[in-house]
Parts: C-alpha cells; sequence; structure tokens
C-alpha cells in the first residue's frame, strides 16, 4: 500500500513540471470533457463571405446569384488517453454534435420579378438547417522517437514524437434522394437534411514536438506539429443541385448523376506551432499559437462528367481549401497534492480560437471558444 502512494505522489509531482504533455506516464488515464461553442460564416474565393456571382441561365435569361452561409455549432468531446508506456500513448477522441445549425440566404441580380429562380433556391435551398447527434470518432497512437517530455525532464530539453490516427465516420452521412420521400409541403427531405459527416474514412500521419526551458524560475515551453491526411474512396448519395445544368427538375438531375457517386476528399496538410508560459508555478499556464490548414480538391465519379468537373471547381468555387487560425488559453492545475483544491485532481482550460482574415478560403472561418476539464487517475 505505501508503494502505492508513493508510486501515485511522484506520478502527481510530474505533473507540475510541465502542463503541456503529448504523452503521459505508463499505466496513467488521463480523461477530458471538451465543451465548445463555435459560429463562422462560409468564405469564398475572395476571403470574403459566400460564394459570389455565380451565372445561371434560366429560360434564356443569364442571372447573377450570391449565396452565404452561416454555422453555429455547440459541442461535448470525450478524450481519453492511456499510457501504455512512458513513450507511448493510445487516444479515443469522441466528440457529440449537441447542436448544428445551418442558416443559407442568398441574393440574385438581374431578376426584377423575384419569381422563377427566387422560387427555385427556395426550394432547393432551405434558408434553416439543423441536426445533432454523434460525430466522427477518432482513435490513435503518439509514440516518443526522441528526447525527454517536459514532464520528465532530463538533459535533453526537447521531445520528437510521432503517431497515426484513423477517423472513422460515425456521423450521420447525406441520405439518399427518393423522390417520394418528401415533407407536408412536398420538399423532398434530403434538400432540409444537414449531413454532421461526408462518411469517409480519414487516416492522419503525424510529426510533433516541444522545446522547453526554465527562464527565471518559469518554464517556458514552443509547441509544433505537422500532419498529413489521406482519405479513403467511398461511396455517397450525391447532393442534388439545379444550378449545374438549365434542367431544374430533380429527378432528371438525380438520374443524370446516378444513384451513387465514388468521392474522395482532397488530401490534407496541416501544421501548427504554440508558445506557453507559466505565470503561477504549479498553478496556471498561457498559451498562444497558430494554425494552418490546406487541402487538395476533392474528387467526384458519378455518370456525368460535366457534375463531377462542376462539384470540385467553377467560377469563384473550389473544392482546395486554405484555413488558418490563431488561439489563446489558460490552463489552471489543481494537481499539487500540497495545494489541491478537493479530493480528485483536475487541469481546467479555457481558450478561444479564431481565424485569420485574407487567409482563409473556401471553407467556414469559424469564431470558438471552450472549456476543457481533464483529471489523470493512476492504474496499477
Amino acid at each position: 500500500m505505501i508503494r502505492k502512494i508513493l508510486s501515485l505522489f511522484l506520478f502527481i509531482y510530474t505533473l507540475l513540471v510541465s502542463q503541456t504533455h503529448f504523452t503521459i506516464p505508463q499505466n496513467v488515464w488521463r480523461i477530458s470533457i471538451n465543451n465548445e461553442n463555435s459560429t463562422g460564416k462560409w468564405k469564398g474565393h475572395d476571403g470574403q463571405n459566400g460564394w459570389k456571382d455565380y451565372i445561371y441561365r434560366l429560360d434564356s435569361t443569364d442571372y447573377s446569384i450570391t449565396q452565404e452561409w452561416k454555422q453555429n455549432i455547440t459541442s461535448q468531446t470525450y478524450l481519453i488517453e492511456y499510457g501504455f508506456t512512458d513513450k507511448a500513448t493510445f487516444i479515443l477522441n469522441i466528440p457529440r454534435l449537441k447542436k448544428f445549425e445551418q442558416t443559407h440566404s442568398w441574393t440574385i441580380a438581374n431578376d426584377t420579378t423575384q419569381s422563377s429562380l427566387d422560387q427555385l433556391m427556395g426550394q432547393y435551398y432551405p434558408t434553416t438547417k439543423s441536426n445533432y447527434g454523434m460525430g466522427n470518432v477518432t482513435m490513435g497512437m503518439k509514440i516518443l522517437l526522441l528526447g525527454n517530455p517536459a514532464w520528465r525532464g532530463g538533459q535533453n530539453k526537447y521531445s520528437f514524437y510521432g503517431g497515426i490516427d484513423v477517423t472513422l465516420p460515425f456521423g450521420e452521412k447525406r441520405e439518399k434522394y427518393n423522390a417520394n420521400d418528401v415533407d407536408d409541403t412536398g420538399m423532398p427531405n434530403q434538400f432540409k437534411q444537414l449531413p454532421i459527416g461526408s462518411g469517409v474514412t480519414q487516416w492522419q500521419i503525424k510529426a510533433f514536438g516541444e522545446l522547453y526551458r526554465k527562464v527565471w524560475g518559469r518554464l517556458i515551453n514552443i509547441n509544433w506539429s505537422v500532419n498529413l491526411s489521406t482519405f479513403s474512396r467511398e461511396i455517397i448519395n450525391p447532393s442534388i443541385s439545379f444550378l449545374w445544368i438549365e434542367n431544374a427538375s430533380a429527378d432528371s438531375i438525380s438520374r443524370a448523376i446516378g444513384d451513387a457517386v465514388l468521392y474522395e476528399q482532397g488530401g490534407q496538410i496541416f501544421g501548427a506551432i504554440h508558445g506557453q508560459i507559466e505565470l503561477w508555478p504549479k498553478r496556471l499556464f498561457l498559451t498562444t499559437g497558430m494554425d494552418w490548414m490546406f487541402s487538395g480538391r476533392d474528387q467526384y465519379f458519378s455518370k456525368s462528367e460535366t457534375w463531377d468537373i462542376w462539384m470540385v471547381k467553377h467560377s469563384n468555387y473550389d473544392t482546395r481549401q486554405t484555413l488558418s487560425t490563431q488561439s489563446l488559453k489558460i490552463n489552471f492545475l489543481n494537481v499539487d497534492p500540497f495545494l489541491q483544491i478537493g479530493p480528485v485532481p483536475f487541469e481546467m482550460e479555457i481558450g478561444v480560437r479564431w481565424f485569420v482574415p485574407y487567409l482563409t478560403y473556401h471553407t467556414y472561418g469559424n469564431t470558438s471558444a471552450w472549456i476543457r476539464i481533464s483529471s489523470y487517475f493512476q492504474a496499477w
């Protein structure tokens, strides 16, 4: 019993050396619950809101359409980590969307009557959609390859890690278009659906690390990461949109595309660098940093080559994405046995993240805030 108590004391003491650690000691569990609210608008080819000035011909008249989207997401994520060894940590990330809302608006130039085309837009694109449920689940491994993690210390004041993750498509996918599956107004239910996931599996290879030093009795960390992602090709249910052809019949569009479409999401490169400083010894850490994400173009394979090309790239629209964000967070530690409040050691994180204008294209520019509670448990 004394040995177990001493082991637990030594483990908790290591947490005082550094708040940020990518891996955790052997036989230790870290369980975190993260509550986050995110809101943002779709950023187009010029970094401004919306998809602008798309020309569509209807009844021998050209119309210029500008569309805008806004989303609001409230989520709760459960992160479970376990140290197989001091150098290898297993992770399981389970997100749950408590609220997922999207609003859609548009303006039509060269349409003085606001009749035919505006009615079509209203039929195919409801102004408000919502959903909730489980998101895509991620599991993987993080392995220390070189150096020493900050929680362990040592002569080498750096650490270098590798890792691999797989994200499985548990999120609700787009349902199949069915002309007979309609609501009370006659609108096909697919048009009203807001999918949570795309239905593809993501594989991610990661390299990341940290540099750390003590300056004036305060720990300073610089953390960096580079991730490469690839996605499986999967059969998906195509989204029915009349904007790629003059024929606005949903049934005709569905027949032209085919019952199922082979889809592959464009590969992604993600990079990040963050700096952290210990403000209050053993208690408070401040972290700030910047992330970048670049993705390649998606691919579609349907019965219509024209539709495949239109879905990937057309006037002022592209599935190639760029996203840049900045973040700021504060971590409060309650793990010191001599300073601990309450019977359970825990760590609380409060953070905000916001997109960087003119570095975000063809994706949502979100601003989010979160609070995260983590606790540590020793297993023998």
